[in-house]
């Protein structure tokens, strides 16, 4: 018989006396009683996949209301294929963005809570001290992805020969910032001229 062998049966022998000696062991005589135990509270299992089904909705809002702004005149382009695929990657790559900047945000608030708990460690506060510059870095990455994609849409419609935006939205509110630096007298006033005027204004009255 090999050594081997020799040990295989050695050691299944020493399990089966084990098991023997401890026959009428009662495990459940050993472990704690549901009464016993304290109140935990309900607990609350956080729904990652309906964050991230909020935060696509979110992103697909933006971009598509990108979209109309600088492509509502041209609805050929808007509806082309390769716009609405690209807004569709787009608004992936920007609710991702959007997701794991609310993660940043409930982890944040998590470590607060910890803090609140007594957990004052050095380590603990510098962790939370990494999660707040963290949370700046998502704001920016948010903001620039916002820019650039809007420079893809202007450099787009200038390339196309469309250098203004034909949207009645943006019409209306031109006319209106418009009216609002019309004189009473029906001259439109410019921003040179209407600090012009506010400088003459202050200058009159310094004089008196």
């Amino acid at each position: 018989m090999s050594k081997s062998e020799e040990q295989r049966i050695r050691l299944q022998d020493e399990f089966d006396q084990i098991q023997s000696e401890n026959s009428e062991f009662d495990i459940s005589l050993h472990l704690a009683k549901p009464e016993d135990l304290p109140d935990l509270g309900e607990i609350e299992i956080y729904d990652y996949d309906a964050d991230l089904t909020v935060a696509t909705q979110q992103s697909m809002d933006v971009l598509e209301s990108l979209v109309d702004l600088y492509l509502s005149d041209i609805p050929k382009l808007k509806e082309h294929s390769y716009i609405r695929n690209k807004m569709r990657e787009d608004a992936m790559v920007y609710a991702e963005a959007i997701f794991l900047s609310k993660m940043t945000r409930k982890n944040f608030l998590s470590q607060l809570r910890q803090v609140d708990n007594g957990d004052n460690a050095a380590r603990m506060h510098e962790v939370v001290n990494q999660t707040i510059g963290q949370i700046r870095e998502n704001g920016k990455f948010l903001s620039n992805q916002r820019t650039e994609l809007e420079k893809f849409y202007k450099t787009l419609r200038k390339d196309l020969g469309y250098n203004e935006i034909e949207n009645p939205e943006v019409k209306q509110a031109e006319a209106e910032s418009q009216a609002d630096n019309t004189s009473s007298d029906g001259l439109v006033t410019n921003n040179r001229d209407l600090n012009e005027m506010i400088k003459n204004a202050m200058s009159k009255k310094d004089e008196k």
